[in-house]
C-alpha cells in the first residue's frame, strides 16, 4: 500500500518545483529583454511607460511560462494539507510562491494571479476551521473585508501602473480614480461584450473557440484555430474594439462569450451546465469530499470573475483543474488503495 502522506507531499513539492521553474523562465526572459534594477526603480517611482516597457519587451514561451499556473494547485493542496494536519510543513514554500506571484501581479498587471492563490487559500482555511468546530473571528465580515482588500490591492498596483504617470492629472483624488476604474472593468466588460454581439451577431465564428480556449492554446496550438478555420477570433473582437470601443477596457465578459460560440440556445444550455457543475462542486465541498474541497475554492474565482472574464475555460485555469482532477482520481480510485484524503466525523459547512 502506498503511504498517503508520502504521496501527498511528493505531489505538493513537485508542483512547487514546477512553479519555480515557470518563474525562473519568467525572470530569465525579463533579464534577456532588458529588465534592469534601474527599470525596477522606475516602476516603483511611477515613471511614465515603465511597466509598459516591461510588458512590451516580454515574450512568453507558450507552455513554459504557463508553469507558473501550477502555483494555484500547489497553494490549494498545501493549504488543505496544513489545515487538515494542523502543521506548517509547506509554509515557507507558500511564502515564496506568494512573493513571486505578488511581483508578477504588479509588474505584469496580472492582478488575477494573486486572487488565484489567495481566494482558494482563505476559503479552505475558513471552511476547514468551521468543519473542525473551531471559531473563526468575524467570519461574517470576511466578504466585506475581501472586497476592501481587492480594491486596495487594485489601487496599489494602479498607483505604480498608471496613476503617477498619467491619471494623477485627470482625477481629483486617488481613491475616486481607484473605485471608478475598478468597477469600470466589470461594467465596461458587459458593455464591450454586448457591443461584440451587436456587431458580429451570434454565433459569430464557425466553431467554438472562446469556451474551449484552453484546448486551442495547448502547445504547439497558438494558430491552430486560424489554420483550420481561417479565422482569428480575437482579431475580430480587437478590430471592433479599436474602431468602436476603448482598447483600454478590452474584457469581453464571460457572460457574453458563449453566445459567440453556440448562439442563443446553445449559450443557455452552456450556462445551465455551468450552473449544474457549480452545484455539484458545492455539494461535494459541503460533504467534505476531496474533489469538492480542492476544486470548489478555485471555482469561486471563476464565478467572481464571470461578469468580466471567462475563467473556467482559460489556459491559466487548465493546469490547475487537470492536476486536481488527476490527484483526486489517484487518491480514490487507484488499485493500490491510497486512502481517501478527506475529513471524517466533522461538521458540514
Amino acid at each position: 500500500m502506498i503511504k498517503r502522506e508520502s504521496f501527498i507531499k511528493f505531489v505538493v513539492y513537485a508542483l512547487f518545483a514546477m512553479t519555480l521553474f515557470g518563474y525562473a523562465v519568467y525572470f530569465l526572459i525579463m533579464v534577456r529583454s532588458g529588465f534592469t534594477v534601474s527599470l525596477f526603480l522606475s516602476v516603483i517611482k511611477g515613471e511614465p511607460g515603465a511597466i509598459y516597457a516591461i510588458k512590451q519587451n516580454f515574450d512568453k514561451i507558450t507552455g513554459v511560462t504557463s508553469f507558473t499556473n501550477f502555483g494555484i494547485a500547489f497553494t490549494i493542496l498545501a493549504t488543505y494539507y496544513q489545515c487538515l494536519k494542523g502543521k506548517k510543513t509547506f509554509l515557507p514554500a507558500m511564502a515564496v510562491v506568494f512573493l513571486l506571484t505578488l511581483m508578477r501581479s504588479i509588474f505584469f498587471s496580472e492582478r488575477l494571479a494573486l486572487m488565484e492563490i489567495l481566494v482558494p487559500a482563505v476559503i479552505i482555511w475558513i471552511s476547514m476551521r468551521l468543519k473542525q468546530g473551531k471559531r473563526v473571528p468575524f467570519v461574517k465580515l470576511y466578504p466585506l473585508i475581501g472586497i476592501v482588500f481587492v480594491i486596495g490591492f487594485f489601487g496599489l498596483s494602479e498607483y505604480f501602473r498608471s496613476w503617477l504617470s498619467y491619471y494623477v492629472h485627470i482625477y481629483p483624488s486617488f481613491w475616486e480614480f481607484v473605485v471608478t476604474r475598478f468597477f469600470g472593468y466589470y461594467v465596461t466588460a458587459l458593455n464591450t461584450g454586448t457591443l461584440y454581439i451587436r456587431e458580429l451577431g451570434f454565433p459569430s465564428i464557425p466553431f467554438p473557440y472562446y469556451t474551449w480556449e484552453w484546448l486551442w492554446k495547448i502547445p504547439p496550438g497558438g494558430e491552430a484555430y486560424a489554420d483550420v478555420y481561417g479565422v482569428r477570433p480575437m482579431n475580430l473582437l480587437n478590430n471592433i474594439l479599436d474602431t468602436m470601443g476603448n482598447p483600454e477596457f478590452n474584457n469581453p465578459s464571460g457572460l457574453m462569450l458563449p453566445y459567440h460560440d453556440y448562439g442563443f440556445g446553445g449559450a443557455l444550455v452552456y450556462m445551465a451546465l455551468l450552473g449544474y457543475v457549480s452545484g455539484v462542486l458545492y455539494t461535494h465541498f459541503r460533504n467534505n469530499h476531496t474533489f469538492g474541497m480542492l476544486l470548489y475554492p478555485i471555482w469561486i474565482v471563476g464565478i467572481l470573475e464571470f461578469p468580466r472574464y471567462l475563467y473556467f475555460t482559460s489556459g491559466r485555469f487548465f493546469p490547475c483543474w487537470v492536476v486536481l482532477l488527476l490527484f483526486t482520481l489517484v487518491l480514490h480510485y487507484n488499485k493500490r488503495k491510497i486512502k481517501s484524503w478527506r475529513l471524517s466525523g466533522v461538521n458540514r459547512t
